[in-house]
């Protein structure tokens, strides 16, 4: 299985999923993911982000970085 987070040698996503909403999202200069301003002050669990208009698993570690299993089927 290979997890990898978003970084300049790992995959790049377009947004990340909570419950089937998609959420766009990106990630600052130290890789913690961060929503879209328009979205307000507001708390989500993500369980999987889009890499190339695909849905895969994913998740945040407790420093605020997305790993994406691009194995795994969503």
């Amino acid at each position: 299985m290979g997890w990898l987070w978003d970084s300049t040698d790992g995959p790049e996503f377009e947004a990340v999923v909570s419950d089937w909403v998609v959420y766009d999202a990106y990630t600052d200069e130290h890789g913690i993911v961060l929503l879209d301003d328009d979205y307000g002050d507001i708390r989500i669990v993500i369980d999987g982000a889009v890499v190339d208009g695909y849905i895969y698993p994913a998740q945040v570690d407790h420093h605020g970085r997305i790993w994406i299993d691009l194995d795994g089927e969503y």
